[in-house]
């Protein structure tokens, strides 16, 4: 929710709508553990030097996506080929960076 947040007011969107799209995610919002973030951690730490380095965000995303078998839905390209990843185009992105 971080990023669609900053992407919405990056590109010059309202800060009101900004807010009211994110706000409208609240019902599906997931809660996590200390347990959890540590793990994503631990992924990033052993995450592949031949791949792209990930945020913390993008780590705590997908390790928390694997762990509940959902889908994880980005345009970043360093997850290209890993199991459970969804690519969506995100309308103003610079190359998929996050």
């Amino acid at each position: 929710m971080m990023e669609v947040y900053y992407a919405l007011l990056r590109d010059g969107g309202p800060r009101q709508k900004a807010r009211e799209v994110v706000a409208s995610f609240e019902p599906v919002l997931i809660d996590f553990s200390l347990t959890e973030i540590l793990g994503a951690l631990d992924m990033r730490v052993r995450w592949p030097r031949r791949r792209a380095r990930i945020s913390y965000v993008d780590a705590v995303s997908y390790h928390l996506a694997q762990g509940r078998r959902l889908q994880f839905l980005t345009g970043d390209p360093a997850f290209k080929g890993l199991p459970g990843v969804a690519f969506i185009r995100i309308s103003g992105s610079r190359s998929g960076a996050s």
